[in-house]
């Protein structure tokens, strides 16, 4: 605890430049300073394909640099051509490795469009500018190296990067793109100009820190934290959808960069100094003792660009350097000094793959968001156990020493194992390589598939209790996504809809969505449908299934239905004072709308939790990982009946746990389960590999994966 509470005074300051920073990007929503532009003068420019098929057949990235796409732009993708150009050769390079090997990723290029919100109207802080001028660069690189990916996988691309481009170029009434590619920043531009709901299943959201299930989950009467509305504000039903920086969690997808390859200058001999790694005075507050015992050994170097008085005498500050000049710095030192933050940044990379040995913090406790400021305002409940847990658990020695650094003796050990070394060999995963990229990028854009198909109710008969005005019953089946397109009711104390498939239908799934966000939700206020019983009957008029939710959502997931019906009737039930109705959408799924699971189901591994464990840590202990994609095919009586003992099943549908399937180790007096029963929960979208519960055994769906490349499984 003494460490942490050393850590609070600089962690805070950092965490408050940083909370400034995303309050401004992201809570400076300019929604009531844009005109709205109608569904029927947006229609996707001749130039949006031409953009997507500049080049298409070459090999190499010059194409892809002198695309209309990037000169229209201007400065906005400078940084981000300027890294692409440099790294181009490594690209080719690892095309033709990749495709030597898995050409099969080649076989199917996808329309996809990406739209980098931090550099929109949407982002107050100048990401473009402030990348020639010290500033954040993470964001910037992942964004370059994902387009890079792309391209040399052969799929045609599209980048925009303001709403306007949106709004005049890509149209409401059918999705124009496979695949949509954004940030958090990016997503409410996506909202304002009206596609989100037409492309959410298609949408993939670059997010640095991951996105745990249970803080991607919001109802009327439920939210886990409530400063994190930026990120619950989604509902995304897959948290696969979530693209990360790192392996933080199962449950997201792991995107990664790549390092930048470094061509060592002959001549130039390692001498025993360190480069302190960070930018900002104030990364050296409180950090003194540290930084005094690894001086006692080597010389130290800084590269900071506002110092503030922070600078020790015995530290050598260049400023902000150019990266040739950083790293030639890098290049003759020996030691990468990691002062505990930032967190997961791209920086030990680089000077790992410049022969730098990289020293961080451990951190015991953990840091979580409970005791770090940073962390309380991610949507996630991870423990760092030190400043970039990857290298800690996926690398460590000779490359990365984890020391404690009030341990004055550790610490010195670490420095002196660095420096005694014959040789220092440059190092970096195959992950963070381009082959490493392409490989991963390839595997998911190929193979996660997270829409549904046809919707069988789209276009059918459909009738309702009342309307409001215009907002007939057949909107809720017009197929079109939006806010403007809902079936309303006239206000009264109850209310049914219904709608006329044509015939007997196999139905697999049922979707019905309230409304398409949050935010308009709060602004309605009394719409909710709460509750309600959804009913199917079949031709003569016979019913033969039904669901009762008992709970308020922007939308609601039938899943496992199974029956052949006609009819789906939703029913409202009594209200005590008259209020509206709302349908934006019902649609229907039947047998052909499943897709594959991937990665196979044969690779599934199951094994049994401890209780109070995650399937995160259960699967990492018999070095595997947490496969999310398998949950659905262990959710079930029958499934959790062969695993465990049950005395009995129950399916949770009132409270919002990520634990199961699982088996009461013990009584749950909060959910009332008793000791010996088995829980499943009736919300595939909180199924997560990070959730546990003191009084649960987990049934973890497990894989093994590829070695370095920890997102992708072995062949079969």
């Amino acid at each position: 605890m003494a460490v942490v509470v050393r850590e609070m005074k600089w962690l805070a300051t950092a965490a408050l430049a940083y909370t400034l920073i995303c309050a401004v990007m992201l809570l400076w929503q300019p929604r009531a300073g844009i005109e709205p532009v109608s569904r029927a003068s947006r229609k996707l420019s001749a130039v949006g394909y031409e953009l997507g098929t500049e080049g298409r057949g070459l090999s190499h990235m010059t194409a892809l640099l002198h695309a209309h796409m990037f000169s229209e732009q201007g400065i906005k993708l400078k940084w981000i051509s300027e890294r692409i150009g440099r790294l181009a050769e490594g690209w080719e390079k690892a095309q033709k490795v990749v495709s030597d090997s898995s050409g099969f990723l080649f076989a199917k290029p996808k329309r996809i469009l990406l739209f980098p919100g931090l550099l929109s109207e949407y982002s107050a802080y100048d990401f473009a500018k402030n990348a020639y001028q010290g500033g954040y660069l993470g964001e910037l690189v992942q964004w370059s190296d994902f387009i890079a990916a792309l391209h040399m996988l052969g799929h045609h691309l599209v980048i925009l990067t303001s709403h306007k481009q949106l709004t005049e170029r890509i149209p409401l009434d059918r999705p124009a793109f496979d695949l949509v590619f954004t940030d958090y920043i990016g997503l409410f531009a996506l909202r304002d100009s009206g596609h989100f709901p037409l492309y959410k299943c298609r949408i993939r959201v670059l997010d640095s820190f991951g996105t745990e299930p249970r803080y991607n989950f919001r109802t009327k009467d439920f939210q886990l934290d409530e400063s994190l509305s930026m990120f619950t504000n989604w509902n995304f039903e897959e948290p696969r959808q979530f693209w990360t920086l790192f392996p933080h969690t199962p449950d997201n997808s792991f995107l990664g960069f790549v390092v930048e390859p470094v061509a060592i200058e002959t001549g130039i001999v390692k001498k025993n100094q360190g480069v302190v790694y960070g930018k900002e005075g104030f990364y050296v507050f409180g950090k003194e003792r540290y930084l005094n015992t690894i001086a006692e050994v080597i010389e130290l170097h800084a590269t900071l660009k506002d110092p503030d008085g922070a600078i020790p005498p015995y530290m050598v500050n260049h400023g902000v350097l150019p990266p040739a000049e950083l790293m030639r710095l890098l290049q003759e030192s020996k030691v990468f000094v990691g002062l505990g933050f930032p967190f997961d940044g791209p920086g030990p990379f680089e000077a790992l793959v410049s022969g730098c040995a990289f020293i961080q913090p451990k951190f015991d406790p953990p840091l979580t968001g409970k005791n770090t400021p940073f962390l309380s305002g991610k949507p996630t409940s991870r423990a760092l156990t030190s400043q970039v847990p990857y290298l800690e658990q996926f690398v460590g020695q000779p490359y990365v020493y984890t020391v404690d650094p009030s341990n004055s003796s550790a610490v010195r050990q670490a420095i002196y194992s660095i420096i005694t070394r014959k040789d220092t060999p440059s190092f970096i995963p195959l992950e963070f390589t381009p082959q490493g990229l392409l490989e991963r990028v390839g595997m998911y854009v190929l193979h996660q598939n997270f829409c549904d198909g046809e919707d069988l109710a789209r276009g059918k008969s459909a009738s309702a209790s009342s309307s409001h005005a215009e907002h007939t019953a057949k909107e809720a089946v017009d197929g079109l996504l939006t806010e403007d397109s809902c079936f309303w009711t006239a206000p009264d104390t109850s209310h049914w809809w219904m709608v006329d498939l044509g015939a007997d239908i196999t139905i697999t799934k049922i979707r019905v969505t309230n409304t398409f966000e949050w935010i308009l939700a709060k602004t309605w206020g009394a719409v909710f449908i709460d509750p309600f019983v959804l009913t199917l009957s079949d031709s003569r008029g016979n019913q033969v299934s039904s669901h009762r939710f008992t709970d308020s959502r922007t939308f609601y997931l039938w899943e496992e239905v199974n029956v052949r019906a006609r009819f789906v009737r939703i029913d409202s039930l009594e209200y005590p004072e008259s209020r509206y109705f709302v349908l934006c959408a019902v649609e229907v799924f039947g047998g052909d709308s499943l897709h594959a699971t991937w990665p196979d189901l044969t690779l599934m591994h199951t094994l049994r939790s401890k209780p109070g464990q995650s399937c995160k840590e259960a699967c990492s202990l018999q070095h595997m990982v947490c496969e999310p994609a398998y949950f659905r095919a262990l959710n079930s009586e029958r499934t959790v009946r062969e695993a465990f003992n049950c005395t009995e099943v129950h399916t949770e549908e009132t409270h919002y746990v990520d634990f199961p399937p699982a088996w009461a180790a013990r009584e749950d007096s909060d959910l009332g389960i008793k000791q010996g029963a088995c829980l499943t929960n009736s919300n595939s979208a909180l199924l997560s590999c990070a959730g546990l519960h003191a009084s649960y055994e987990r049934l973890c769906p497990c894989r093994r994966f590829t070695q370095g490349q920890v997102a992708v499984p072995p062949p079969l």
